[in-house]
């Protein structure tokens, strides 16, 4: 700890102490060079109980750089001091003027529900400023003692030492334990951290504004804090606040602006979330990867998993061991059959060969596939591969998205248009329009590009590109009934989320507070 008058950097002269942690101290301090009253976050190395509170302190400092909002106490500097026993690491913010609310009320202060809900609006605010970042930054420790009020009224957010921003997270799969309990939503307890993980974090510091008690005092059913039996509160700032307090993720508001937009009667509360969605199948390969904003699910080849394919399969082995048969009759009996009747076998024969071929490259494409579904932002993207070929790949907007699905089969519709290569050979062929009509006219045979791919690959044919409009993508033969409906459900829903998140965000735009800067638009998809 430093003594009141000490001078660091030859710069930052010590004034006062703000707040002492575990590992960290506050001072309040004055900047030599420009006479401004600064905040300095101290922590030592030899204090610090392992590496992971170094990366967190590092991690504050370079998050803070690239913050840019007028209730977020301005980034100044960073910098080390190196002793002969110790390494002392440095943050120097702008101080926040004002008491932080835990202050206020010891001191007495009973805030009103309307500007509790004030309060509330500023905080969703910044809050929406943050989560639309690119990677979001989430809190992750939303508490009375970090939220400082001026005399004006304003509200400002501070102690950024729990940050995590969403790409660390889904990167490096980090699961530290960070938070202040009793604020703490259930996740964190897990080691997770979404958007609405700062939501909750809100909602019990809202609470303890409201009953001037710890929320871990108040009495609780199931991990939801039943804050009903102890407040009298109006009938819609009471269901908006129980949204905030949901134990479970998906139950709460989709992000800060949507919460905002509700608590401003702009937007009425949205239905809760079914429980009752389906799960993963126990066995099933399939990956899916979300987090708010991004959605992936990877379907690796069924290789006769399916009944779907499995039927299939069957079909096609007994159809291609009939054309055998065929085929040998054709080639056994050629010299003793009459020339005409010969010609009229093979012609009738044609039209049974052309569907045994067709089951057989069917059943290849069916079983030896691979998809890719990602949804990030406003973007469906859909890839396809077949025998190691990238033979599919199509983009469409989310607004343009349905789904169609029963028992064994899920649809996805439409796909505007997707580019397709097709391959020919590269001096002029006279089949070559024929071919490209029957192509454009027949798009339900693009199960043959592997064969095409194949064919190209070996130089038999050369390149040419043709486009195809999709009425529907069908994910038929890659799914069981059980992983049909599981997709179904998680693909309703987060797209169901996203859509109502760029609706909000656009809607909360000209809600928030007029000295408040929210990100642009476009910031909405990333």
């Amino acid at each position: 700890m430093f003594q009141i008058d000490k001078t660091l950097k030859d710069r930052y002269q010590i004034i006062d102490i703000l707040g002492q942690g575990g590992i960290a101290t506050t001072y309040a301090a004055t900047d030599l060079e420009t006479d401004e009253t600064v905040a300095i976050k101290v922590m030592s190395l030899r204090r610090a109980q392992d590496w992971k509170a170094i990366e967190l302190f590092e991690r504050e400092a370079k998050i803070l750089a690239q913050l840019n909002h007028p209730c977020i106490p301005k980034y100044l500097d960073y910098f080390q001091i190196d002793s002969d026993r110790d390494r002392e690491f440095y943050i120097v913010q702008s101080l926040a003027p004002g008491t932080p609310l835990s202050v206020l009320i010891d001191r007495g202060w009973q805030p009103e529900v309307a500007e509790v809900e004030q309060i509330a609006a500023q905080i969703l605010a910044i809050l929406a400023y943050l989560h639309h970042l690119n990677p979001p930054v989430i809190h992750r420790d939303l508490k009375p003692q970090n939220l400082i009020k001026s005399l004006d009224g304003k509200i400002s957010l501070v102690d950024f030492g729990a940050v995590q921003d969403t790409y660390h997270q889904t990167v490096t799969g980090g699961s530290t334990v960070v938070g202040t309990y009793g604020y703490m939503a259930p996740e964190q307890f897990r080691g997770q951290a979404f958007l609405s993980t700062d939501l909750y974090g809100l909602g019990t510091t809202l609470l303890f504004l409201l009953t001037r008690s710890d929320p871990s005092n108040l009495p609780q059913k199931q991990l939801k804090i039943n804050f009903r039996s102890t407040l009298k509160l109006p009938p819609k700032f009471a269901d908006w606040l129980d949204r905030m307090l949901e134990p479970t993720v998906e139950q709460r508001f989709t992000t800060a602006a949507e919460a905002l937009a509700v608590l401003q009667g702009m937007q009425k509360l949205p239905p809760p979330v079914a429980n009752n969605r389906p799960r993963k199948p126990k066995d099933s390969p399939i990956r899916l990867i979300a987090d708010e904003t991004t959605l992936t699910i990877n379907i690796p080849a069924v290789k006769f998993r399916t009944t779907g394919s499995q039927q299939l399969c069957s079909i096609a082995a007994i159809s291609n061991f009939i054309l055998a048969i065929a085929i040998y009759l054709i080639l056994t009996a050629s010299f003793s059959i009459e020339p005409l009747r010969l010609s009229v076998f093979i012609i009738v024969s044609c039209g049974y060969t052309a569907t045994a071929l067709w089951m057989l490259a069917y059943t290849i494409y069916g079983n030896f596939s691979r998809v890719q579904l990602e949804i990030a932002g406003s973007k469906l993207q859909l890839k396809h591969w077949c025998l190691g070929n990238l033979v599919y790949n199509s983009t469409t907007n989310i607004k343009n998205i349905q789904l169609q699905t029963d028992r064994q089969k899920l649809s996805i519709l439409p796909f505007d248009r997707s580019r397709v290569r097709i391959g020919f050979a590269d001096r002029d062929n006279i089949f070559a329009p024929l071919v490209k009509r029957l192509v454009k006219s027949l798009d339900g045979f693009r199960f043959l590009l592997p064969l095409i791919k194949l064919l190209e690959h070996y130089r038999v044919i050369g390149k040419m590109e043709i486009n195809l409009v999709d009425c529907e993508y069908a994910l038929a033969l890659l799914l069981t009934p059980a992983e049909n409906q599981w997709l179904a459900s998680e693909l309703s829903i987060f797209l169901d989320r996203a859509l109502r998140r760029q609706q909000i965000y656009r809607a909360a735009l000209d809600l928030a507070p007029v000295d408040t800067k929210l990100p642009s638009d476009d910031r909405v998809v990333q």
